[in-house]
């Protein structure tokens, strides 16, 4: 047996004598404490390698729930599906907006218009699609409030910055 000296003034023996390090041990290697287990420092068994663990079952389910959501998320345009309920809310929303549209234009009719003023045709054919097709009356709204909205922007951008003057921009030299 080789006994060597420790205290406090010494310093601490090298590894693989008496700290546990990679020397040659006479203790046998650990058991492990769950039987389907291999023992400490040795291999799992060909069946054991063959047969995934829960955890590992758990992890597979995960990854495959989030390809298939990642998957749905990119085949939609970036969004999540819809729900059912928002969408049916959505379109009775649309549908609601669209007939209220139409009330309101139809109030707001000139009184002794002919049969042939611009806003009474516009008004009856609003009408008539109402009643024949009121899913495509709100595409054709929704197709007219996009374009007012895009001819108000462009008369936005069209009005004079300032007074009348022209504003010059520097160039800068590179």
């Amino acid at each position: 047996m080789n006994t060597k000296p420790t205290g406090p003034n010494l310093p601490p023996p090298p590894l693989g004598e008496g700290r546990g390090g990679g020397g040659c041990s006479a203790i046998p290697p650990a058991r492990s404490p769950h039987p389907n287990l291999p023992p400490k420092g040795e291999g799992a068994s060909p069946e054991q390698r063959a047969k995934p663990s829960p955890l590992a079952t758990l992890n597979a389910h995960i990854t495959q729930a989030s390809q298939a959501a990642a998957g749905g998320l990119r085949s939609n345009g970036g969004k999540w599906p819809e729900l059912r309920s928002a969408q049916r809310f959505r379109e009775t929303w649309e549908r609601l907006g669209a007939e209220a549209a139409v009330v309101q234009a139809t109030h707001r009719a000139p009184e002794n218009a002919g049969p042939l003023n611009s806003h009474m045709l516009v008004l009856r054919t609003l009408g008539l699609m109402r009643e024949l097709s009121p899913h495509y009356l709100r595409r054709f709204l929704s197709h007219t409030e996009t374009l007012l909205w895009l001819e108000q922007a462009q008369g936005q951008l069209k009005a004079p910055a300032g007074k009348g003057k022209a504003v010059k921009v520097a160039r800068q030299k590179k």
